[in-house]
């Protein structure tokens, strides 16, 4: 079950940027502008965002693995179909009954592993969430490959792209259902959700995924475009930048089984919101080896961050109950970073027409990490151990 939580993961982000690549030929056959295309991809954001919440509340209710059966019909059958769109509201309306199928797939594999991983929570939510910059990378070099392959034919790549989407459902509809240890049914989550609403570690974990994960996918965004400004041609800046998930894929086993073997969250946030924060002030500073290693290693504390905001969802008594509904809540409200955060970043380069202030901003942002987390609840076990 976690390899097929891994596969998901990865094919979450795999399919999403996916699309990167394919923006100009897009363009350029359907005659639309940047905001245009802009919306394609925000449209399945917005999905993520609008449906996260009730994905998790039917999670809890009907049970993780049919609500990831349900899930993946979504994302395997318009993963496939918008490699035959004929025209723009096709494609846009495509991506977005394809969002609907991604919005549960977070808040589902956090119940998973809550219910079959109670022991080593960190671990396996490492595994599973270190799929996401596979799906990255693979999504951003392998669509590029297939699209020179394919004499630019963007709607090959997403047939093929999609064509792994469909057996990855069948492989979910081949689970059985029973599978997770404790997948009962559960008639209470709309009080549920009304309960957590009212919890402050929820809040607390919110804000703390709104600054790393919003932090996270606006330096994914825009770190292209800001070494560029820095005077790295464009395809050294691109091949730079692509270190940063790189840290991602790094920081979900390692600060997670760390984290475990301590038993303790708290010093690992500490540690690395302070760290994230210095180290995307100093890309602004460094080249060459130590700009890779800064954007590596910043990639690595942003995303360690929210492995530990998930570990903590799984394991905090107040939230483990109903992971789905927790997870769904805190991610969903989080994607507020990712929608505000590049349009700050954006707004700020057109001032300042340099790099510096936007990656001080941000530093700025992923400082607060360390502030929420003096005021957040310890769920390690060294700490109920006490």
């Amino acid at each position: 079950m976690l390899a097929l939580a891994f596969l998901t993961a990865s094919t979450l982000h795999l399919l999403l940027f996916s699309y990167s690549p394919m923006i100009a030929p897009i363009m350029k056959e359907m005659g639309i502008s940047h905001a245009e295309a802009g919306l394609v991809f925000s449209v399945g954001i917005m999905a993520i965002v609008a449906l996260r919440v009730p994905w998790g509340l039917l999670s809890d209710k009907i049970g993780v693995t049919s609500a990831m059966r349900l899930a993946m019909l979504f994302v395997g059958a318009f993963s496939f179909l918008r490699g035959f769109s004929p025209n723009y509201l096709t494609l846009l309306a495509s991506q977005l009954l394809l969002g609907i199928g991604f919005a549960a797939i977070l808040p589902c594999l956090a119940k998973i592993v809550n219910q079959m991983f109670e022991e080593k929570a960190g671990f396996a939510t490492g595994i599973y969430a270190s799929g996401f910059p596979v799906g990255e990378l693979v999504g951003l070099g392998l669509t590029s490959y297939l699209l020179t392959a394919l004499h630019r034919d963007w709607r090959a790549v997403f047939q093929i792209l999609g064509a792994w989407g469909l057996v990855l459902t069948i492989l979910w509809w081949r689970v059985d259902r029973r599978s997770p240890a404790r997948d009962t049914l559960d008639s209470q989550s709309a009080k549920k959700i009304r309960d957590l609403v009212r919890m402050k570690q929820v809040w607390i974990l919110t804000g703390l995924c709104v600054c790393s994960m919003g932090c996270y996918d606006t330096l994914l965004t825009w770190l292209p475009h800001i070494l560029e400004l820095k005077g790295i041609p464009a395809i050294d800046a691109s091949l730079t930048a692509s270190v940063f998930p790189v840290g991602f894929l790094l920081a979900g086993p390692v600060v997670g089984t760390l984290s475990d073997r301590l038993g303790l969250r708290k010093p690992f946030i500490q540690i690395l919101g302070l760290s994230s924060a210095v180290l995307i002030a100093l890309i602004a500073r460094f080249d060459g080896l130590s700009l890779w290693g800064t954007i590596l290693l910043a990639g690595f504390a942003l995303s360690g961050v929210l492995t530990l905001v998930l570990v903590i969802l799984s394991e905090d008594p107040e939230t483990s109950g109903f992971v789905g509904s927790a997870v769904g809540l805190v991610s969903s409200l989080g994607n507020a970073g990712t929608f505000l955060f590049p349009i700050v970043v954006g707004f700020l380069i057109d001032v300042a027409n340099s790099p510096t202030l936007p990656l001080i901003v941000l530093a700025a942002i992923s400082g607060v990490t360390v502030m929420l987390n003096q005021v957040l609840r310890e769920t390690g076990g060294a700490r109920v151990r006490k």
